[in-house]
């Protein structure tokens, strides 16, 4: 009598390899996806703690953190906006909200997001009346939550200051409208001012 032996075949072994490769796909990018939000709610969650802060601070003194002096108004401004000291733009320190004694949230700017993975900040400007709090463009995919608004700051590779609903982010410069270079969008922003129009572009 002959003695059989079974096993898998070559065919069988390229079949499993590539269902466990399939399946290894899948969760990574299932982990990438989880990763991505809890860090979205940590940074929601910073620019809410910061917002007590500055919302504290008015409460004491009558007036908001101040970065520079120069009246925030009208469609933009060139007054000064305070980054965070891990950010490359604006005026990084530890201390990016003046006269606020707790630690602040810090960033890594070249953390691969926000529009074409430059990376961004938590950024601060105030003239004492009006402030802009933003962690800006440091999504990774573009949002709409109550934190999106169509004011903030230029691109990063600027010096950034005030820019109320920008045409040329995401909007005419490309035209049309862009969601994929649209900073607002990659930003959560909180601010008091009332006076800009943000009336998004069509798209948006």
């Amino acid at each position: 009598m002959k003695k059989t032996t079974s096993g898998f075949t070559i065919v069988e072994l390229l079949i499993v390899i590539v269902v466990i490769g399939i399946l290894a796909a899948i969760t990574v990018v299932a982990y990438s996806g989880v990763k991505e939000r809890a860090r979205a709610v940590n940074i929601q969650s910073d620019i809410n703690k910061v917002y007590k802060l500055i919302e504290a601070y008015n409460a004491e003194y009558g007036s908001y953190p101040v970065t520079d002096p120069t009246t925030i108004t009208g469609s933009s401004t060139t007054s000064s906006a305070f980054s965070d000291s891990g950010c490359s733009k604006g005026t990084p320190r530890a201390d990016w909200v003046p006269g606020v004694s707790a630690t602040l949230p810090q960033s890594d700017h070249n953390s691969g997001s926000g529009v074409g993975s430059l990376g961004g900040c938590y950024m601060y400007q105030s003239d004492g009346t009006s402030y802009i709090l933003s962690a800006w463009n440091m999504l990774k995919s573009p949002q709409n939550s109550t934190m999106y608004r169509r004011l903030g700051f230029r691109e990063m590779g600027t010096i950034p200051f005030y820019y109320c609903n920008q045409v040329n982010i995401g909007g005419n410069n490309p035209t049309p409208y862009t969601v994929s270079k649209d900073y607002y969008k990659y930003s959560y922003t909180l601010s008091n001012i009332s006076w800009c129009n943000e009336t998004p572009p069509s798209g948006a």
